[in-house]
């Protein structure tokens, strides 16, 4: 059973926690350029971007180390690197001394270490779960991240009115912590391997016609919703004159749909297939993100894209594992991090390029249509 699998739910507890965190973060730190630094679209695109771009420059290195390496010891290790870079936030903001500049750099780092913590994370699943339950592994991560995404911006927005944003940045540190200690009981057999260089991940993702195809869609969603990350808070603070804690309310409420997605999605699997089922899902999820536009419908539509995101996150993650062998993981995790999270730094500059063009409300529409365009490359994958 896999709720009685120890190692599985220390991890999950683990990720779960840090994804709370990271939650916070996603409201804080627009909020942090926008109200203490009076950064517009395009200085919140910045520093997005930037916390994005490590994945295009250390993403590939970055699994080969991850092979290399013990597994565990790494997502321990860039889980208090990341702590350590966001407390400069609230530090600085004491001294005075925080910009956009430093905001982008704090950003920067922390981000070269998620994309070892991330790849290094997403290889110990399989190496703690049997391959028989992945998807509904899969799922459960699925479930707390969806959770995170329900408690998190609330938690972000009373933080951001109660002790500053820069304050709700240091919650995001704490919670980095609380990872890396429950990895210290995580049992698993560490098997790292000296062979093929990076390079051998790229052939397994890229050389295999379904991993390509759902590789490529899943990086087209990623630099939308980028874009769409960007604007949609000042949307709600300047177009809906909300303050930063109804803000964080008003998406944790509708990211209670991304919980209803992950506890359905493998169901969902089962009785559509994969393939159908992840492509309604990608088409749901660029409906939901272009109605946000509509200031009436907000929430409704921040829940049909968490719950139709999840459904696809459910069954694009276990394609991986099955396509490809278990010594590759890492590398194989890192050239899909790197395809997928490398279009966000240009999503993000695109969609504060549009915020300020066309304005938020435009550039949601526009970023709702692109992210449905990425079910295009699921026509004809072989995903099982």
């Amino acid at each position: 059973m896999l709720w009685r699998n120890r190692s599985f739910l220390l991890l999950w507890a683990g990720q779960s926690v840090s994804l709370v965190g990271s939650q916070v973060t996603v409201v804080a730190v627009p909020l942090v350029a926008a109200l203490t630094l009076d950064a517009g679209a395009w200085g919140i695109a910045v520093v997005t971007a930037c916390g994005r771009l490590p994945y295009l420059v250390f993403g590939l290195p970055a699994g080969v180390w991850v092979d290399r390496l013990p597994r565990r010891a790494v997502a321990g290790v860039c889980a208090v690197g990341q702590a350590v870079a966001l407390a400069v936030v609230p530090v600085a903001a004491g001294l005075g001394v925080l910009s956009v500049g430093l905001l982008a750099a704090v950003a920067a780092v922390a981000g070269t270490f998620a994309v070892f913590a991330d790849i290094a994370g997403l290889a110990l699943v399989p190496m703690v779960v049997p391959a028989g339950q992945l998807t509904r592994a899969q799922g459960a991560v699925e479930v707390g991240q969806a959770t995170a995404q329900v408690a998190g911006p609330a938690l972000g927005g009373w933080l951001v009115g109660a002790i500053t944003a820069a304050g709700a940045v240091a919650a995001d540190a704490v919670s980095f912590l609380v990872a890396a200690v429950t990895l210290l009981w995580v049992r698993v057999v560490e098997r790292p391997q000296v062979g093929a260089g990076m390079w051998a991940g790229v052939r397994a993702v890229f050389g295999h016609q379904g991993l390509r195809r759902v590789t490529l869609c899943t990086a087209t969603h990623v630099f939308w919703f980028n874009a769409f990350t960007v604007v949609v808070l000042l949307h709600l603070v300047s177009a809906l004159g909300l303050s930063a804690a109804q803000a964080g309310l008003t998406l944790s409420a509708g990211a209670v749909g991304g919980l209803v997605g992950a506890l359905v999605a493998a169901r969902l699997g089962e009785r559509w297939g994969r393939r159908r089922t992840m492509v309604v899902a990608i088409l749901v999820t660029g409906a939901g993100q272009a109605l946000v536009a509509v200031d009436q419908f907000v929430i409704g539509a921040v829940a049909v894209m968490w719950c139709a995101l999840q459904v696809y996150n459910v069954h694009q993650v276990p394609v991986r594992y099955e396509a490809t062998p278990a010594a590759l993981h890492g590398r194989v995790n890192a050239t899909i991090r790197t395809a997928v999270w490398g279009s966000a730094p240009a999503g993000a500059l695109v969609g504060g390029l549009l915020g300020d063009a066309v304005g938020p409300r435009a550039t949601l529409v526009l970023s709702g249509v692109g992210a449905a365009t990425a079910c295009l490359w699921l026509i004809r994958a072989r995903v099982g």
